[in-house]
């Protein structure tokens, strides 16, 4: 053992081990030998061995609170945090005020967002070593992470009293400062940084995900945009509480920057836009600001792009088809790539070539090999920079190109600011966030803009004759109907269900089902399977609108099949506000589930009527919140209406243009083939509505 510690000493690391297992194998029931072998083992980056040694020992180590945080240690670093976690407890068992154990639990119950658990843990930790500066730092995250801010900053400011020069409690300071909106002392403390401060601050923000991605090397983000980005994390779990407040802030900041003509790039504010309750002015506001800032704070170059014409000589984009490319965020999710599958084989092969360009994160080759064979080529851009992957669309010499990437979180509207080809569009169900300028055409429908909702600024308006939503879902086998106590559903209760992505979900909607459940005692609603955080918040909400949290019922996971058939057995489907759940209702009209939406003033929240309508069920359309309110308690309390609702769907939908998926690909087809021309003959784009011919009738 002495020569082992002194070859460790020496950074011997390896011999050290050596001398070690040597002393393990003459005593192997020492608990000493077996932890120095352990550490060993992990500084050489072999925690499975040395958990394996430390369990050897497991009955001894599990006699003392120290063993067995030692067990818990290396079953953590191994990847078994259930066994991890089982010894945490008993550490604690023998030692209710073991650090180590208690920070350690907190820890891990931080990682899984269990923030209760995290805070009680940092808490007792601050009580028992109240001069440790580490405690403190992760008290801090943990309130941060449950989002308690007040807490947060008297905890912070506690803690920088007692250690004015810890970097680590500096940079929380500032932070929190931000998430609190206290902007003016917030960016103070970031413009009063030295270079060990911000360097100290960087490295911090490049592990926060909502920050990591967009964090410029030339700057640090100012305070608005450090509270933006925990705004928009807490939109993605259904947390709302901070969302007033910030709207505030944000447009008190615009009305500052404007007449200055500062302009920031906002690009995450405008793809949140519709949750937060933004005026379309004030988004058109918001992307001419991030179109000047694009422009300014841009690095990379690329040369002016050269429109070409199309001919039928041979070569890429000149065989007399129309190249399309389609532009997504992800490939890696299945039912996303069976949609993009269907939607392509439906395509005229003969007149249209459709190439892919997905921004996948650590893509799989297997993703894009189901996608290749229906399509005239696919490209992973996300190991691509912006200028990379321009030049690398272009050489595919593309008549159009759509944008459906600008729906994600983080879009990559810089490559079409670069222009790729002679026609881009942006998405369809939903405008998303684009820079202004961007995208020449609109595809939309009578419905989701009407005459009065022109937008020509986003691009010349394409009205298709039925509608723009594409069921790319079709010829789903809808599964027979399952009992409601196999989802764990009352029998006898009127049974409300929306199934939507959290970030569709915002929180006058999540109000307006609030204040239907008053109305309707008897009611109950089913909710997707939601991670614990965003139920955990749902159910905060729902107890302060006065509803029992026993009246929110969450969707266990399942497939989609069985989801569909488990949606049968509910009574009606409640579309979202501000951004429709468009696949949602369309799954609803797919089964035969009466649903009601409510079209606001942006395209995302007119895409359900654009639904409802192409299905036939024009009166599930209601024209304000209210109405949709008192429709949604007419149809629970009178249970004949919804009846001959539900028994009139099966024979309206199936006479419906909605599932028409072929008739749809014509239109679209239709649209890009006019503006192909329009483009080839040299003109502008322009506004016009793609003829009705090919949208059959009700």
């Amino acid at each position: 053992m002495q020569r082992g510690s002194e070859l460790h000493a020496q950074g011997k690391i390896e011999y050290a081990l050596l001398a070690f297992e040597e002393a393990f194998a003459l005593q192997p029931g020492n608990v000493n030998t077996a932890s120095a072998c352990a550490a060993m083992l992990s500084a050489l980056g072999r925690p499975i061995a040395a958990y394996r040694v430390m369990l050897t020992l497991e009955a001894v180590l599990m006699q003392s609170a120290d063993g067995a945080a030692n067990l818990a240690i290396t079953a953590q670093a191994s990847g078994d945090i259930d066994y991890a976690r089982l010894a945490y407890a008993r550490a604690l068992e023998l030692d209710a005020n073991h650090l180590r154990s208690l920070n350690n639990t907190g820890l891990m119950a931080a990682a899984q967002l269990n923030w209760a658990t995290a805070i009680s843990c940092a808490a007792r930790c601050v009580a028992l070593a109240p001069y440790r500066a580490d405690y403190r730092a992760h008290l801090c995250d943990a309130l941060c992470g449950a989002r308690s801010l007040p807490e947060a900053l008297e905890a912070v400011l506690e803690a920088r009293a007692l250690f004015p020069d810890d970097m680590a409690l500096h940079t929380r300071q500032i932070i929190i400062l931000a998430f609190n909106g206290e902007l003016k002392q917030a960016d103070q403390a970031i413009s009063g940084l030295d270079a060990a401060g911000i360097a100290h601050l960087r490295g911090f923000l490049s592990s926060w995900p909502p920050m990591s991605a967009t964090l410029s090397q030339e700057q640090l983000p100012d305070a608005l945009q450090l509270c933006a980005a925990q705004v928009f994390e807490a939109a993605t779990v259904c947390d709302w509480r901070s969302q007033g407040k910030f709207i505030k802030l944000l447009r008190q900041r615009i009305a500052e920057d404007t007449p200055q003509g500062i302009a920031r790039d906002w690009q995450s504010v405008g793809f949140y836009s519709d949750i937060l309750g933004l005026t379309e002015a004030e988004v058109e506001t918001i992307e001419v600001h991030t179109a000047k800032a694009s422009e300014a704070n841009r690095q990379e170059k690329l040369r002016p792009y050269v429109r070409h014409l199309r001919s039928t000589a041979g070569g890429p984009g000149n065989d007399g088809r129309i190249h399309v490319g389609l532009a997504l965020p992800d490939l890696r999710d299945s039912q996303v790539r069976d949609a993009l599958i269907h939607q392509l084989g439906m395509h005229d092969a003969s007149r249209f070539a459709c190439h892919v360009y997905a921004s996948t994160k650590a893509p799989e080759p297997q993703w894009a090999d189901a996608v290749r064979p229906h399509a005239a080529s696919v490209v992973e851009l996300a190991h691509m920079s912006d200028a990379e992957a321009a030049g690398r669309i272009r050489l595919d010499r593309l008549d159009i190109f759509i944008d459906m990437a600008s729906a994600a979180a983080r879009p990559r509207s810089e490559i079409a600011k670069m222009r790729v080809a002679p026609v881009q569009l942006g998405i369809p169900a939903r405008h998303g966030f684009q820079l202004r300028g961007v995208c020449d055409y609109v595809v939309s429908d009578s419905w989701v803009h009407p005459d009065r909702m022109s937008q020509q600024h986003r691009g010349a308006i394409v009205r298709l004759p039925v509608t723009c939503w594409l069921d790319t879902l079709a010829g789903t086998c809808i599964p027979e109907l399952q009992d409601r106590r196999d989802t764990g559903l009352p029998e006898d209760c009127f049974v409300i269900s929306t199934f939507v992505h959290p970030l569709c979900l915002d929180a006058a909607s999540f109000g307006a089902w609030m204040k239907i459940l008053r109305s309707l005692p008897d009611a109950v609603m089913w909710l997707p399977p939601y991670d614990p955080g965003i139920a955990a918040n749902l159910v905060r909400e729902a107890q302060a609108a006065g509803i029992n949290s026993k009246r929110l019922f969450f969707a266990s996971p399942m497939t989609r099949a069985a989801m569909l058939g488990a949606m049968q057995g509910t009574d009606l489907f409640l579309d979202t506000l501000a951004v429709n759940a468009c696949e949602g209702l369309a799954d609803a009209m797919r089964i035969g589930l009466p649903a009601l939406t409510c079209p606001g003033e942006s395209m995302a929240s007119r895409m359900g009527g654009s639904i409802l309508s192409a299905a036939g069920l024009q009166e599930c359309v209601v024209e304000s919140r209210e109405a949709y309110i008192a429709a949604a308690t007419r149809l629970g309390r009178n249970s004949a209406e919804l009846t001959a609702l539900r028994q009139s769907m099966a024979s309206r939908v199936a006479a419906s243009p909605l599932f028409d998926t072929a008739a749809r690909i014509r239109d679209w087809e239709s649209a890009w083939t006019l503006m192909a021309e329009r483009t080839h003959a040299g003109l502008p784009p322009s506004a016009f509505d793609v003829p009705a011919a090919s949208a059959p009738g009700f």
